[in-house]
């Protein structure tokens, strides 16, 4: 049992992780005007029903399509969205910048060929963080509707079936973070945690840490306040599994920690008005636009190419605009002036 606790421990402190770093990505990311659209309240109502037909679509194909050939796809598949979020998530970070693409191919080679589960835990960790980073939720009214639609979801594809607990353990990938119940014995049995109960409520703790430390300016109050109630959700949702020996729907116990927590301490400190009126677009000043610039359309055969070269550090690095230079030039004579 204490060898369970430890994964336990792993997979919390791994989801938290993940938050934090994804929700300290997206507000820099924000910050720089890089941020262009974010998720909107029809496209939060959408949610539900089309992860239940993707969800039902891949129960109904491992019941009729063989096993192997079904998890060699899809394996394949998130395995490179898995390279491809990795490598977005370390680049900068691993000199010569072409080792990157070399280290992160070997991470997914890892996870698809060996079925090395700390792989997989870098993959999985790693499209979280990315998801985080490029899907901003646009208001609270937003994120409110996309937790309590998602609340009754994962309910229902629990408690109501067998649906959900069939796709996330017939499917290897790195769809979930997993650590064995018996890291010191046998390593068959496997503890997990869906990215989903990491990506849809770090959406929400995204928006909290702009909206405290950008618009109401409280410094991370409502960012601490939210990352301590995912936690202790998380546990919560452990403490019942284990007491029950049934698995969870996360869900269930992390939308009310974090709607109400977040809510109680918004009425505290009187930002209802704030809360209702952010949007996380609007919070920064938008970054000047020289009209110079034009977005060339790429047809899919050089997208990839683009990729890969970026993969390992090949890429032309982009030219930086004539008037930003002129403009940097300009602001050093006038300093040189007024030294002067």
């Amino acid at each position: 049992m204490s060898q369970l606790y430890i994964a336990l421990a792993f997979l919390v402190t791994c989801a938290v992780g993940a938050v934090a770093v994804g929700a300290d990505r997206c507000r820099r990311v924000i910050m720089k005007g890089k941020s262009e659209i974010a998720l909107q309240t029809d496209e939060a109502l959408s949610m539900p029903l089309n992860g239940s037909v993707v969800l039902f679509s891949l129960y109904v194909s491992l019941r009729f399509i063989p096993k192997e050939y079904l998890t060699f796809l899809a394996s394949f598949y998130l395995s490179l969205i898995g390279i491809i979020s990795l490598h977005m998530f370390v680049k900068g970070y691993i000199k010569p910048r072409i080792l990157t693409g070399v280290v992160c191919i070997g991470v997914g080679c890892a996870s698809f060929f060996a079925g090395n589960w700390l792989a997989s835990n870098a993959l999985a960790f790693s499209i979280a963080v990315t998801a985080l980073e490029s899907l901003p939720v646009n208001g609270f009214a937003t994120s409110y509707v996309l937790l309590v639609a998602l609340f009754f979801y994962d309910i229902f594809w629990v408690f109501g079936s067998d649906v959900m607990l069939t796709v996330a353990t017939g499917i290897d990938g790195p769809i979930k973070l997993v650590f064995p119940q018996a890291i010191f014995g046998d390593r068959s049995r496997m503890s997990l945690l869906g990215l989903g109960d990491i990506i849809v409520p770090g959406l929400f703790i995204c928006q909290t840490l702009v909206f405290s430390r950008d618009y109401v300016k409280r410094g991370n109050v409502y960012f601490v306040v939210s990352m301590v109630a995912y936690a202790l959700s998380l546990l919560n949702t452990m403490a019942v599994m284990l007491i029950f020996e049934h698995g969870q729907p996360a869900l269930l116990f992390i939308v009310p920690w974090l709607l109400i927590t977040f809510s109680a301490v918004v009425v505290y400190n009187g930002d209802v008005k704030a809360a209702w009126s952010f949007d996380i677009l609007s919070v920064f000043a938008p970054v000047a636009d020289d009209g110079a610039s034009t977005e060339e359309e790429m047809s899919l055969s050089k997208l990839l190419c683009e990729t890969v070269l970026d993969l390992f550090g090949l890429a032309k690095e982009e030219d930086v605009p004539k008037s930003e230079v002129a403009a940097a030039a300009a602001a050093e004579i006038s300093k040189e002036k007024k030294e002067a």
